[in-house]
């Protein structure tokens, strides 16, 4: 496919978006207004559930298994009484205290957080590995890397206890932890430790050798880990070899890019599940990466996919105008114009508060200047037939269903 024709077709599948963004608005605007309305039913407690018949009906795990089928609905104000109950019943219960952690999480509550996962630590310091992942997270610098470290520790002590045939003992936050840790947890662990010594931790003194370590161990647990391969990729860049980064980042890619594409396309090929092992903050990363190595082809395939999981995210739209931008053809720069425009659009919509971002997509724009209107010719080639419009947005509203 010509150069010429696949930007034509990249606009188009960009405007469908932002059409059918508009249809699912004006849908939900007239459901609204025709819904019946339903009965209210107090948010504090279940209807058929009472403060003390909660107390004497359930003991700890069943409070905690509420708990977490609460959270799992986003329910947080229920879950959250759940767990307080549990905590009641037991102050110095490892469960309760971890689910009361990840919830608080949830919620945006880290510094309570980080004190339920304390106080597991404290009554239960080597059993169970992930109230320590979840420090790591909360925590910074030397402090978040102790926290990973310690978690990395049980589970290479779990990981020999069940090769050894011994049962794993202790309580656990989630029922996973029943079993041992995997090579890909291990993995992912070394992964964290890394990315802090690419950051936070960047200036001390042995924050290269550090990083480069922690990522040999995260391949050397999972070969594929595309996130492993990634932050080499960054380490590889960070020390200016720039062959080595765009030779990793493209095995990086190679593990999950072409797959997510054809997900996009028919999610029935593939575990709808977990069709991308990068989640999406991650695979904007990928993208700002692509950028840094002048790769802008594959960042806008990575950024355009991005756009079709989430259209409101005011960076993705910027980055794709920003790739298109630094491509220079003029066919590049209608579309630079374009995602850019409706970048700047969107910042306001959504209250975005990243002022140096909508800076440069203005000077960028000022720039590329207004450019000249469409071809009505170009016009028919984005409309679809009403049909067709009409089947994706029904498919739309069954996923959010």
């Amino acid at each position: 496919m010509g150069r010429s024709k696949k930007d034509q077709l990249r606009k188009k599948k960009a405007k469908l978006v932002q059409k059918k963004r508009a249809l699912k608005k004006n849908t939900s605007q007239e459901e609204k207004s025709t819904r019946p309305k339903k009965k209210v039913v107090s948010k504090n407690l279940e209807p058929d559930l009472t403060v003390a018949e909660s107390k004497s009906k359930y003991n700890i795990d069943q409070l905690l298994d509420k708990t977490e089928d609460y959270i799992d609905t986003f329910n947080y104000e229920l879950a959250q009484k759940f767990c307080q109950r549990a905590l009641e019943l037991d102050p110095e219960n490892t469960r309760a205290l971890e689910t009361s952690g990840m919830l608080l999480l949830e919620m945006g509550d880290a510094e309570n957080a980080k004190k339920c996962f304390g106080r597991a630590v404290a009554v239960q310091p080597n059993e169970g590995h992930s109230k320590y992942m979840y420090l790591g997270q909360i925590c910074e610098g030397q402090q978040a890397v102790e926290c990973f470290q310690k978690g990395i520790e049980l589970m290479l002590k779990g990981k020999e206890k069940e090769n050894q045939g011994q049962k794993i003992e202790g309580a656990c936050a989630c029922p996973d932890e029943d079993m041992s840790a995997t090579d890909r947890d291990i993995s992912k662990a070394y992964c964290s430790i890394a990315e802090i010594y690419l950051t936070d931790s960047c200036f001390e003194a042995d924050a290269e050798d550090r990083c480069k370590s922690s990522l040999d161990k995260a391949i050397e647990y999972n070969s594929n880990n595309a996130e492993a391969l990634q932050l080499l990729s960054s380490y590889h860049l960070s020390k200016n070899n720039l062959q080595e980064a765009k030779d990793v980042l493209n095995k990086s890619l190679s593990l999950w890019l072409p797959q997510w594409q054809q997900f996009q396309l028919d999610a029935d090929g593939i575990d709808a599940l977990e069709p991308c092992p990068l989640d999406y903050q991650c695979r904007i990363t990928t993208a700002k990466l692509l950028i840094e190595l002048q790769m802008f082809e594959k960042s806008i395939d990575v950024l355009e996919n991005l756009l079709e999981e989430d259209d409101e995210v005011v960076i993705v739209w910027y980055l794709i105008g920003w790739s298109n931008y630094l491509l220079t053809t003029d066919e590049h720069k209608k579309a630079a114009r374009f995602y850019l425009q409706s970048a700047h659009t969107l910042f306001s919509k959504v209250q975005c508060d990243d002022d140096e971002m909508l800076k440069h997509i203005e000077e960028l724009l000022k720039e590329l200047g207004p450019g000249e209107e469409e071809d009505e010719e170009e016009d028919d080639e984005v409309t679809m037939d009403a049909d067709d419009f009409s089947s994706c947005s029904s498919e739309d509203d069954e996923m959010e269903q």
